[in-house]
């Protein structure tokens, strides 16, 4: 999901989503005059519950930006909307109120954006600071940065959520940790479909509409280049 600025273009986006046979949406609330407003967050929470049926997945990623306070309360209204995923409601810094929210809350909390190196994961994992683990390649060393944190959550019994947004390398590097870890579920789509596109990729990511996105055949990374139309955008190589 998108920022979005009102409650009807959140529940316009589920809907679609469902359409193009999704399995689950995640909710990014609203900024608005660049701020976050907790209350019209549990709003949009609830009309896209209300416009998606009660057995639609749903998931809700604040970026960080709540109090412990607000993120209790959030945490709540969720929690009762049956969501099963509660992404960054407060600064990841905040490594003592993440526990208090692991423990007040039943929602999973989804930690592991905005940790830096691999080394910082163990202190949220032992705290109970987490309850699902999520990363980014390009913070934590690449890909085999991504698989020892992938496998330090296996080992530890938690389930590991990578991050996915943006072009088509970005989803193909998480998509391969994915593909190689058993404790994952989820493979994440930046929607609208087709965002991720660039004209100088031949392969594009798209969701069946059965709800999956099938595994790439091709060597390397698996999403081939297209040199011709690189070279055409290419307006001059400084050697």
């Amino acid at each position: 999901s998108q920022h979005h600025a009102t409650i009807e273009q959140f529940v316009q986006e589920v809907q679609k989503c469902q359409a193009e046979g999704f399995k689950a949406y995640k909710i990014h609330p609203p900024s608005p005059r660049g701020g976050h407003d907790y209350k019209l967050d549990i709003e949009v929470c609830r009309a896209v519950r209300k416009a998606a049926g009660d057995d639609f997945i749903l998931l809700h990623d604040p970026v960080g930006v709540y109090t412990r306070e607000e993120a209790i309360k959030v945490g709540r209204a969720v929690q009762e909307l049956d969501f099963v995923a509660y992404e960054d409601p407060i600064p990841t810094t905040d490594v003592e109120g993440l526990v208090e929210l692991c423990r007040a809350l039943d929602v999973p909390i989804h930690i592991g954006e905005f940790i830096f190196s691999i080394y910082d994961y163990a202190e949220y994992i032992r705290r109970g600071a987490l309850d699902v683990v999520r990363l980014i390649v390009d913070n934590i060393g690449g890909i085999s940065g991504g698989m020892k944190v992938a496998h330090t959550a296996e080992c530890f019994g938690l389930e590991c959520a990578p991050h996915n947004w943006g072009e088509v390398f970005d989803h193909a590097v998480h998509f391969h940790l994915e593909l190689a870890m058993p404790n994952n579920v989820w493979f994440e789509m930046t929607v609208p479909q087709g965002t991720g596109d660039r004209p100088y990729m031949k392969d594009k990511f798209r969701v069946n509409q059965d709800g999956y996105v099938d595994a790439p055949t091709k060597p390397g990374l698996g999403y081939e280049l297209n040199r011709d139309a690189l070279d055409q955008m290419t307006a001059r190589i400084d050697r």
